[in-house]
């Protein structure tokens, strides 16, 4: 509630920006809609780990805060990349008609419930040298903290709510839409989750991790 005015602007520019390429990019609604998710909401992501990391900590400036968004915001989009494509395929897998490609796709999801810390770790992390190494550090610190005892129930969780649940808002409201004829129907009712889902289930993920790990603030 502390940053609701930053969440709302940010949450405002992101679902412009999205609107934006999905009418420019003329493709499918659900591939263009998809891709622009994949490419601008990570920054938005970026932005809620990084404050509510400011506020665990409370000894980073509002300078830091906004340095470390910066400079981290293209591992956390190559993360969350890399976490879309791992649960598509998961997914794809999960509704198909042959068992073996059931129990993969099982496999794949665990996976991808796996890696749900892997963006906050990039954002919180303090030590980011070598820079490259920023992304496989993150996915294996997300790996390692979600296999500790009862995290991985928690982790289970924030993926139904961040992923499934949401999945399950845009569908009911763009049928709405679709109902009365609203034009880019999906990138709408993309933006409820946005807008609503997205900066409490990032908040939440952000302090999880940080009680997973045994973080104590500075001060």
């Amino acid at each position: 509630m502390r940053h609701a005015a930053l969440y709302a602007i940010a949450g405002l520019v992101v679902v412009g920006c999205e609107a934006l390429i999905v009418s420019r990019w003329h493709a499918n609604a659900v591939t263009a809609t998809t891709v622009a998710s994949v490419i601008v909401e990570p920054f938005f992501v970026a932005i809620i780990n990084a404050f509510t990391y400011a506020d665990s900590r409370e000894d980073l400036s509002l300078s830091v805060t906004w340095l470390r968004v910066l400079e981290r915001s293209w591992a956390v989009l190559l993360i969350d990349l890399l976490a879309t494509l791992i649960v598509i395929i998961g997914l794809q897998s999960l509704f198909s008609t042959d068992l073996f490609q059931k129990l993969l796709g099982s496999a794949v999801i665990v996976v991808a419930v796996s890696l749900v810390f892997a963006d906050v770790h990039a954002i919180a992390v303090d030590d980011a040298e070598p820079w490259w190494l920023l992304v496989p550090r993150s996915l294996g610190a997300s790996i390692a903290t979600a296999w500790q005892g009862i995290t991985f129930t928690r982790a289970l969780l924030l993926f139904a709510i961040g992923t499934l649940f949401r999945f399950v808002i845009t569908t009911i409201a763009q049928g709405a839409l679709d109902a009365h004829h609203v034009p880019l129907s999906l990138v709408w009712a993309n933006a409820i989750p946005v807008m609503l889902l997205l900066p409490m289930v990032q908040a939440l993920t952000t302090y999880v991790y940080l009680d997973a790990i045994g973080y104590e603030p500075k001060r």
